[in-house]
């Protein structure tokens, strides 16, 4: 299966104070953390392939090395659903599309690798990681849906699609609660607050 893997790195960080994706975390901007993964683990599948998506032009820039192809979103500041479109449109070829978000810095190469290679073995309609019966990101989708997912719009993301067909989905359920959760906050606020939680948008 030609498999698409858009990567999502095009937020506007309202709740952080600044933009969340070049916060260094263990040394490096979080953005980079899944999209290494991601690069290690396309290396291994002749058939997958990262499309990286942004509205900031030296993310795009310093990301191009790991990412098979890159598209400039600047229409991202007007919600998720522009930056789901224009990386579909990037890889409109594909036979299923993987949506991975950047702000999920502890998500592991296993469970990346894992979870597409288990979509891909049942040649689901529809996918998603879950902790127990909540939601999470990465999401899967087969071509079937590229029509309803490229009518998005506003800040819609692809769990409505997931909604509308819930009986349809393939869950992939992750052990360690850790790997959903999306910073919103900078670290020490969010310590404080105790605000990490996966909210499986994507």
């Amino acid at each position: 299966m030609r498999i698409r893997m858009i990567y999502m790195a095009a937020g506007n960080s309202r709740r952080f104070g600044s933009n969340k994706l070049f916060y260094l975390i263990d040394g490096k901007p979080m953005y980079l953390h899944v999209l290494e993964r991601l690069s290690a683990v396309c290396k291994r599948h002749r058939n997958w392939e990262i499309v990286l998506v942004s509205q900031y032009e030296e993310l795009l820039e310093q990301g191009k090395q790991l990412a098979h192809r890159t598209v400039y979103s600047p229409e991202s500041r007007d919600g998720a659903s522009w930056t789901i479109k224009n990386g579909l449109k990037a890889a409109g070829d594909a036979d299923a599309f993987v949506f991975f978000t950047a702000d999920q810095p502890w998500l592991s190469e296993a469970t990346i690798e894992e979870f597409v290679s288990k979509m891909e073995q049942n040649h689901a309609d529809l996918g998603s990681v879950c902790l127990g019966e909540t939601p999470g990101n990465p999401v899967w989708f087969s071509r079937e849906y590229l029509p309803e997912l490229l009518a998005l719009s506003g800040d819609q993301g692809g769990r409505r699609v997931l909604k509308k067909y819930s009986e349809r989905i393939f869950w992939y359920p992750v052990a360690d609660a850790r790997e959903l959760e999306d910073v919103d906050y900078n670290l020490r606020e969010q310590r404080v607050k105790n605000m990490i939680v996966p909210d499986g948008s994507c």
